[in-house]
């Protein structure tokens, strides 16, 4: 016996076959599968995007030192020499930084391998919007790292942190200083994902628009703490621009909500 209903504008149907209930969501090509075989594709997946962070690691890592080297001439100063506390501190300092493109090529992966995981269960216009998604991601994450190193940045080093050049001799350890400029650098790129997240979100039903709205209050204490996480900076200028941005790009988020 068959039977059917929507829900959430897709006709759902329910056909039983031999005492087993069948549903599929009414999307040509949907075919119902056991939740262990999405675990296994989930997992196949994520391992994809794996690959993608550990091979942008390893193209980068060849240019790491001189990408350091422009860095630390750019921000800080060439008097100053690097200081390493231990053997592999400089090595280290290179695989952060490795790290930064290495999310730039993988972020988008993740929002692609993410449209392959779900994509047999979307319509034509929820597929066109995450295609969409996955340029937007990369262009996201560029125009986020630009801000923390062409604004945050110089703000950091050269007015706040060596400030005190003219009372103390700076030494500034290899690993911590990089460590600073990649998670800063890193943080907004990832932090400029807000808005597709939160779309992303409200277009698959994990959370309604209204709800958002809501609970603004708790949405901003939730931003200014992961904003105090992201930007190593004692003076706290850091963190009041991220929160600020996060602030903005939720705003955002919900303008593109009514958008789309």
């Amino acid at each position: 016996m068959d039977s059917q209903h929507t829900d959430n504008g897709k006709t759902i149907s329910t056909g039983q076959v031999s005492g087993t209930n069948t549903y599929t969501s009414g999307v040509p090509g949907d075919i119902e599968e056991p939740i262990t075989a999405h675990l296994f594709e989930l997992r196949n997946r994520l391992a994809i995007v794996l690959v993608w962070l550990f091979l942008g690691i390893i193209i980068a890592f060849p240019f790491s030192a001189k990408g350091m080297l422009l860095l630390w001439k750019e921000f800080i100063s060439t008097d100053l020499y690097m200081t390493a506390y231990s053997p592999l501190e400089w090595t280290f300092a290179r695989l952060k930084l490795c790290l930064v493109f290495a999310l730039a090529i993988s972020v988008p992966q993740f929002f692609y391998q993410l449209y392959r995981f779900a994509g047999k269960g979307l319509y034509p216009h929820e597929k066109r919007f995450f295609l969409k998604v996955i340029p937007a991601s990369f262009l996201l994450f560029l125009f986020g790292t630009a801000l923390g190193y062409f604004v945050v940045l110089p703000v950091m080093f050269k007015y706040i942190l060596l400030y005190s050049g003219d009372m103390a001799t700076a030494q500034l350890s290899v690993q911590s200083t990089l460590s600073a400029v990649t998670t800063i650098l890193a943080g907004f790129g990832i932090v400029f994902q807000l808005p597709l997240l939160v779309v992303f979100a409200v277009k698959m039903g994990l959370v309604e628009y209204q709800t958002l709205k809501k609970q603004r209050v708790l949405v901003y204490s939730i931003i200014l703490a992961v904003s105090l996480f992201l930007s190593p900076d004692p003076t706290f200028i850091a963190q009041m621009v991220v929160a600020l941005l996060l602030g903005f790009l939720f705003e955002f988020s919900l303008l593109l909500i009514r958008l789309f």
